[in-house]
């Protein structure tokens, strides 16, 4: 049976439809199969009345999706676009990962890019504002090897004219869902040899740099009291190159979320929940259950 729209509802509705995209209501959905919040929203702006009542949540979750791409272009928009069509339209799972919201020194980065080095993307919105841009920029050049702003074609001029040269930009198309590459755009620049190993070493759980210390070193500092164990292994870290603590990081984040099972789930949720599925923590259970859950008939989920 062909699923048409009925109604779509008026006014800013953006705001709403995004925090259906949003970990909490996204966990909800994969822990219960039914989630408090989005249940809310949806009686509250009459949101099911727009769809037939047979399509399925996933089919439901790609119709916002093109709406807020229309009318609301917030930041998930922008991250799904760098997981769709950087991480899977250009590179393989096998070989790349994703991360969201990764610390680098005093800022969290928007999305990084791992592929045998590291590409980290700043989101510069409409709805974004350049007063952190200088701070945010200075960060990154502590931590990753290429930079790229990525921003709407009504700021481009003004964020070219912001950034130095070796910051690329990116310009996601108005109104639509790709990447404008031409002459005009920036491609980004190595960074690699201007890394701060500290500052790097400061991005990185435990494991990971107890690991990198053990394979450039031979040092496990288990001899070392637990409460001393950080400061120690600072000092080690900060021996390495900018070239070695920069690539030796990529490594070990690679691994971070890279499971066979995380790249399955990644390829079974719909094309709106691309990002969504690399950034929410769920268990193997969680993801099998909203795996599920996006087959089944919003009337049953969002009632």
């Amino acid at each position: 049976m062909e699923k048409k729209q009925k109604y779509i509802p008026e006014g800013p509705i953006g705001p709403v439809l995004a925090r259906f995209f949003s970990s909490g209501v996204l966990r909800e959905l994969a822990r219960t199969g039914h989630s408090p919040i989005a249940s809310r929203l949806s009686s509250q702006h009459h949101l099911l009345d727009a769809y037939d009542t047979e399509m399925t949540v996933g089919e439901f979750y790609d119709a916002i999706f093109d709406r807020l791409i229309r009318e609301y272009r917030h930041e998930y928009i922008y991250k799904n676009a760098i997981a769709e069509k950087i991480l899977l339209g250009k590179h393989s799972l096998n070989t790349a990962s994703m991360l969201t919201e990764f610390r680098s020194d005093n800022c969290m980065a928007d999305a990084v890019v791992l592929n045998g080095t590291s590409h980290v993307y700043e989101i510069k919105s409409e709805m974004d504002s350049f007063e952190r841009i200088d701070r945010q920029l200075d960060a990154y050049r502590k931590v990753f090897d290429f930079i790229t702003v990525i921003t709407t074609e009504r700021l481009y001029q003004a964020v070219a004219a912001r950034v130095p040269q070796e910051i690329g930009v990116m310009v996601l198309a108005e109104g639509k869902y790709q990447f404008k590459v031409n002459e005009c755009r920036r491609e980004a620049g190595s960074n690699k040899k201007n890394v701060d190993p500290a500052v790097i070493f400061n991005s990185l759980q435990r494991q990971e740099y107890l690991k990198i210390i053990k394979d450039f070193f031979g040092e496990s500092l288990s001899h070392v009291p637990n409460t001393l164990i950080h400061g120690e292994a600072k000092k080690f870290f900060e021996r390495l190159s900018p070239e070695i603590a920069h690539d030796s990081m990529v490594e070990v984040l690679k691994t971070r979320k890279q499971t066979t099972r995380l790249a399955d789930f990644i390829m079974k949720v719909p094309h709106s929940l691309k990002a969504a599925s690399l950034s929410v923590r769920l268990t193997n259970l969680e993801r099998t259950r909203l795996t599920d859950l996006l087959n089944q008939s919003i009337s049953t989920t969002f009632m």
